[in-house]
């Protein structure tokens, strides 16, 4: 866990600010209750473009704009009111500072992400629907250990209940609410900038989706106070809506007007994802805004999802959600999802988790936002995430990021079920996750009824042999043991094709170097 004693302010007020945080300036208001936005501010950047956002309020009776940091040096601003009057002016200066910034496409590789700060993004995602929820009170200590477990994004409805978004009246918003929100953004901003959370904005219900497809004002307003209050954010991306199952008569047009407003409102360039139902493919892809794709699978340990999708668009893949330790639970939860995170991450894709069932409330069993080591030390969950931290170290030790590596299975065989492995650009290294798993007979990825080999088995516990077919011949491999990080010897190639016996029961990751 960080701690943020010593550090300056992410959100900045003052005439200096960190490069890639945020700043704030904020007038009394005279009508805490409008349910308009009053404040219009013009950016100018030290490149000399600008920028212009909307204000918010909030509720303790201030007006309030926003900007992301993404250039260095002297910012100017010009505040004016809905009436166009000049309120105030000011500058700040942005200086350099170690923050990582927002998620965005990798500059190398368009398939994968990076932060602002260039800095390749190795993501790991845990579904925490009702985390900005005000009922649910153990939202610290989850955000705390999530950092602790290795989770850098964190997916969240932007309300369980859009109503609660509003006074009763829906023609004023409720600001209590937001600034509870705000605040849990804030907390993990300060404590962990490494964290990204995507907010789903419509979902579980989809009333309010199909409000604003009919064009009511108050839905469209809460939009854009959205917008103007979390895009500036450097920890905030969106999701237009997750699992459409239940989405009734809320239609693909509906979904697309969301990210047209999305698109030409924020200005500082969040990405934006949507998730349509399980097992169908990612939709809204063709949409020139749309950033990445979002896949809802369930035992997808294969990574075939993955590959499908990845095969149709020139963008990250990510996978939303699949089974979770409580919902559809695995028999073996930690393998199932250290087998799950190899699966994804060598299949070019995007990992994530699922503890407890975050959509409903907390109920002291399995259900609820809980911190995730609080959760395991009670028994609700059974470490299903622990090996997070040592696929970090297996990147770190290799100094590899995956830009521009390309999923190959043919080089293991070709079975997924079994081995995984993925390929360099310049095909002078390989890593392949060899599975051994004491069963794989029926595997059936896309059903729920009866028993698939992903959720009933466990790791072997004989010794395996794996097959490499490299593009080189003469090279060195190197064991990883996934599951305590540690390296378990070497052994030189000398030709294409190479067979190999694990150091040791259970499975093994390998990576082999070109001499």
């Amino acid at each position: 866990m960080s701690d943020s004693s010593n550090r300056d302010p992410i959100i900045c007020a003052s005439n200096s600010a960190q490069l890639r945080g945020c700043h704030e300036i904020s007038f009394p208001s005279s009508s805490p209750d409008c349910p308009d936005l009053p404040l219009i501010v013009a950016y100018t950047l030290p490149s000399g473009a600008i920028k212009s956002t909307r204000g918010f309020l909030t509720g303790d009776g201030l007006m309030k704009a926003r900007c992301y940091i993404n250039e260095e040096g002297v910012w100017s601003w010009e505040a004016k009111n809905v009436e166009g009057r000049c309120l105030e002016t000011g500058t700040f200066h942005a200086s350099p500072s170690a923050l990582p910034g927002k998620l965005t496409i990798s500059k190398k590789d368009p398939r994968q992400f990076q932060y602002d700060s260039g800095k390749w993004y190795l993501n790991f995602c845990d579904n925490a629907f009702r985390l900005f929820a005000n009922e649910e009170n153990r939202w610290k200590p989850y955000i705390d250990q999530a950092a602790q477990a290795g989770f850098n994004r964190i997916r969240s409805w932007l309300a369980p209940s859009p109503d609660s978004l509003f006074q009763p009246d829906r023609k004023r918003l409720n600001l209590k609410v937001w600034d509870e929100i705000d605040e849990r953004l804030n907390y993990a901003l300060q404590r962990h900038p490494e964290i990204q959370f995507e907010i789903i904005l419509y979902g579980p219900e989809f009333e309010e989706l199909k409000r604003l497809e009919e064009g009511e004002p108050s839905a469209h307003s809460a939009l854009r106070y959205a917008i103007e209050r979390f895009a500036p954010l450097p920890n905030v991306h969106w999701s237009i809506a997750h699992d459409l199952t239940e989405a009734g008569s809320a239609s693909e047009d509906a979904l697309v007007m969301v990210g047209e407003i999305l698109a030409g409102n924020d200005p500082w360039y969040s990405l934006i994802t949507s998730c349509g139902k399980r097992f169908d493919p990612p939709i809204l892809t063709s949409q020139k805004w749309f950033s990445f794709q979002s896949i809802f699978s369930l035992g997808q340990i294969t990574g075939e999802k993955s590959l499908e999708a990845r095969a149709t668009e020139s963008k990250p893949v990510a996978l939303a959600q699949d089974r979770g330790e409580q919902e559809y639970p695995p028999r073996f939860p930690r393998y199932y999802f250290r087998r799950l995170f190899w699966g994804t991450i060598l299949s070019g894709a995007l990992p994530s988790y699922s503890g407890l069932i975050s959509s409903e409330p907390f109920d002291r069993n399995r259900r609820g936002i809980e911190g995730y080591y609080d959760a395991c030390n009670s028994g609700r969950l059974r470490f299903g995430a622990h090996d997070i931290l040592q696929i970090k170290k297996f990147f770190n030790d290799t100094k590899i990021s995956l830009e521009n590596w390309i999923p190959n299975d043919a080089i293991t065989g070709s079975n997924p079920l079994l081995a995984k492995s993925i390929l360099s650009s310049d095909q002078t290294e390989c890593i392949a996750y060899i599975a051994n798993p004491e069963s794989f007979a029926g595997h059936n990825p896309d059903g729920y009824n009866g028993i698939h080999s992903d959720e009933s088995t466990d790791s072997s516990e004989t010794f395996t042999t794996a097959t490499l077919e490299l593009p080189f011949s003469s090279g060195v491999i190197k064991w990883y043991n996934p599951t305590t990080g540690l390296w378990k010897g070497e052994a030189e190639i000398t030709k294409n094709s190479t067979t190999l016996l694990t150091p040791a029961p259970g499975d093994w990751v390998v990576w082999a170097k070109r001499s």
